[in-house]
């Protein structure tokens, strides 16, 4: 039987094929895709080589120079794509954070797979490569056929000993697409071994190539998967800045607006003698108690329909009806307060500190929306916005101060008792009845 060089061929179309679809579009950059752009030359090479150097042993006795040159040039080409995909591998297992005495390990394998791939280099162009059998069944032999048994043999097992001891930082995905180089030689030296005719190790090759690119090394699948985890990572940090209809309707609509709203309650919270505090303890653990002391907050306000306006410096805002309107905003936002003072009384006790606060709550009509074209926030205007300030800066410690407007809307309520405080003078309001609650 003459040789079968169907499957280099069939394998060569595959690798030409995988390799003008990679080139074809600009591909996301790492150390694994370029290992993986040479991998396809070198692989598309040794295939065509392969081919070649199998016509022309053929006709040996016509072209014996031609036949030496392709015959080499393929084991040439085999050991460098072996050492390609050793790279590879010892590439996968560097990861961010690693120690000086790792790395150095790192460095010892990459020149230990250099050396080899020399040393074999040395073995093959130094040595001659020996024919035997007659007309269509002549086959190579000698010191630089053995030399491409043993450099495989040796990466097989280099590659196997790298992946145990590193699985915990390679990513299953990679894993995959070694692991099929290493299934692929051991298949194909064995099929080759009992059959000469049928020229596999070219096809083998081809089949652990692109078996990386559906794996892993299609970049594609690259970008999509990074892009997806960029978006995602853009999206929770846009939420955490806009209500989720707002930040809906600006990825939809990327421009300014604003919208009117007739029921919505605002809450001003803010520390007392915040600059007295930042003097006797210190700027930095004033700002991380506020920080703690916030995200405390921030926290309870996911067992309501309440939004997270802004923080300005030591001042917490919140509205409620906005920019979904709904009933009881006014309760929630009363329960929300209380449920703030009773988390302020377990942070004191936790952190052994007399933090104490003003709260000062309105209900009312409001323009809402963004404006401008930097750094969006969703923002409230309003004289019922200025009231609920004031409700707060004319407020009492650890009291929740309440306009005429919220204790009228609210009269009804058992759950709620409302204190009359004498009647005083609201800068910008004139004279006003406020209230605490209970």
């Amino acid at each position: 039987m003459a040789y079968n060089i169907q499957f280099q061929i069939a394998g060569f179309i595959v690798i030409f094929l995988l390799t003008v679809i990679f080139f074809s579009k600009k591909r996301w950059k790492s150390v694994q895709n370029t290992i993986y752009r040479i991998l396809l030359i070198v692989t598309l090479l040794e295939l065509a080589f392969d081919i070649i150097s199998v016509i022309t042993i053929v006709h040996r006795g016509k072209f014996p120079r031609l036949n030496d040159f392709f015959s080499v040039s393929y084991i040439v080409l085999m050991i460098l794509y072996i050492y390609t995909v050793d790279l590879y591998t010892v590439s996968n297992t560097f990861y961010p954070g690693m120690n000086k005495f790792r790395r150095k390990v790192k460095f010892l394998e990459l020149g230990i797979i250099t050396l080899g791939m020399v040393a074999s280099l040395v073995v093959i162009l130094s040595t001659k490569l020996l024919y035997g059998g007659e007309g269509a069944f002549i086959f190579s032999y000698g010191p630089p056929s053995d030399t491409v048994y043993v450099f495989s043999t040796a990466s097989v097992i280099f590659v196997l000993i790298i992946l145990v001891f590193n699985m915990r930082h390679i990513p299953v995905r990679r894993q995959l697409s070694i692991y099929s180089f290493c299934i692929m030689e051991g298949i194909v030296a064995l099929v080759q071994m009992y059959n000469k005719a049928l020229l596999i190790v070219g096809f083998g090759s081809a089949i652990a190539v692109m078996l990386m690119y559906f794996t892993l090394e299609n970049p594609d699948m690259n970008i999509i998967a990074k892009l997806n985890a960029a978006n995602h990572r853009s999206r929770e940090l846009l939420l955490n800045i806009l209500p989720v209809e707002i930040a809906d309707r600006l990825t939809e609509e990327p421009s300014t607006f604003t919208q009117q709203f007739e029921d919505v309650t605002i809450m001003f919270l803010d520390i007392v003698d915040f600059s007295g505090i930042s003097n006797r303890i210190g700027a930095v653990k004033t700002v991380k108690l506020l920080n703690t002391l916030f995200s405390r907050i921030d926290d309870l306000l996911g067992k309501y329909s309440i939004e997270k306006i802004k923080t300005i410096g030591d001042s917490y805002m919140t509205a409620a009806g906005v920019p979904e309107p709904y009933a009881d905003n006014c309760r929630e936002t009363i329960d929300f307060a209380r449920e703030i003072l009773c988390t302020l009384k377990e942070f004191n006790l936790e952190f052994g500190t007399d933090l104490k606060i003003r709260i000062g709550i309105n209900c009312g009509s409001v323009v809402a929306g963004i404006i401008g074209k930097r750094k969006f926030i969703y923002d409230l205007w309003g004289g019922s916005v200025n009231l609920a300030a004031r409700m707060e800066s004319y407020g009492e410690s650890n009291r929740i101060n309440v306009s005429q407007f919220v204790m009228e809307k609210l009269r009804d309520c058992q759950e709620y008792s409302f204190e009359e405080r004498p009647e005083m003078e609201i800068k910008g309001f004139g004279r006003m009845k406020t209230y605490f609650i209970n």
